[in-house]
């Protein structure tokens, strides 16, 4: 177990504008939630879930760190009532470590996480750009023209943060209009890890450029339906593979 850290740590890396913290972080996910007019029910999914979530994904959190029920409950200005809840759904998705009878800590990236991650991402985002190629329509080719301008317009100023948002976005269009439930709702269960691997790649000089303009391409596949769209993409995600493997290894020197 590595040297505890409070849940206050507040980490910069080379992916964020700024150096949010959980409480800001938090106070957006309140705000968003009374625009929803969500019941209290919701807290635990609405806001402790979420903003835990962005907070380890964006480095907020660091690894390692200690997550206190009582301090982070305080942080997120909620009761400690969703904190258990929240923390095995966040270990669920490999964000947290519960030990019991010790508490939770933000659970470390592994050089197995990010093979057996982009392992399986290979085999729902091949799927998913093969079913988008059978079903694209005009309103999804426009959505993906939108969001490929968005990810020029990041790479262009080189901030990565906006760009790795949309990249995001551009695979949430290609589930939708692969339109298959059941893969959905698979490739929303990595979610977490996804993104957190997503930040750590770009941290690869060159990567986002190179992942953009291949994003170019997997776009043009899909729309054009010229048959190559699971190797694009297959050559996409070995490639950011491997950049994270390679920053999580040059961190370990």
């Amino acid at each position: 177990m590595p040297a505890a850290k409070t849940a206050s740590s507040k980490s910069t890396t080379a992916h964020t504008r700024h150096a949010p913290s959980l409480e800001s972080i938090a106070t957006r996910y309140h705000a968003r939630l009374r625009t929803l007019d969500s019941t209290g029910d919701s807290l635990s999914d609405g806001v402790v879930v979420p903003a835990l979530r962005e907070a380890i994904v964006e480095g907020v959190l660091a690894p390692g760190s200690r997550l206190s029920e009582v301090q982070v409950a305080k942080q997120l200005n909620v009761s400690r009532t969703p904190m258990r809840e929240a923390f095995a759904q966040l270990e669920r998705e490999g964000l947290v470590t519960v030990l019991p009878r010790v508490g939770a800590y933000v659970r470390s990236v592994t050089l197995r996480d990010v093979e057996e991650i982009y392992t399986v991402r290979a085999a729902l985002e091949c799927l998913a750009v093969q079913l988008a190629s059978e079903r694209i329509t005009s309103l999804g080719a426009a959505q993906l023209d939108d969001v490929i301008d968005m990810m020029r317009t990041s790479v262009d100023a080189g901030d990565a943060a906006a760009y790795v948002d949309a990249l995001d976005r551009f695979y949430a269009i290609v589930m939708t209009i692969a339109d298959n439930r059941t893969l959905q709702q698979s490739h929303a269960s990595l979610i977490g890890p996804v993104r957190r691997l997503r930040r750590i790649a770009m941290a690869q000089g060159g990567r986002m450029r190179a992942s953009f303009e291949q994003a170019v391409r997997i776009r043009d596949a899909v729309v054009n339906g010229t048959g190559d769209a699971q190797d694009l993409m297959r050559e996409q995600l070995q490639r950011a593979c491997e950049a994270a493997l390679d920053v999580l290894k040059n961190a370990g020197k």
